[in-house]
């Protein structure tokens, strides 16, 4: 199967090219099921990808765990 690099929280990593759900991408990246995973978009916006969403992540993607600041 061929491969892709792409980076999850700042870490190169190395994927087989399929579809994976966010949870997979999260684990994959360390996070916990809580963090609202992105992948930031080539135009700098951020589209948020579901724990039960699957996606095909592409070639030098990038995903990271958007940070809400809370108003307290």
């Amino acid at each position: 199967m061929p491969e892709i690099q792409v980076t999850i929280e700042g870490n190169p990593k190395t994927l087989d090219d399929r579809d994976y759900s966010g949870q997979e991408l999260r684990d994959l990246g360390g996070l916990g099921s809580r963090d609202k995973l992105v992948r930031e978009e080539p135009d700098g916006t951020e589209t948020a990808i579901p724990a039960t969403g699957k996606i095909r992540p592409r070639p030098s993607d990038n995903f990271f765990a958007s940070v809400r600041h809370r108003r307290g």
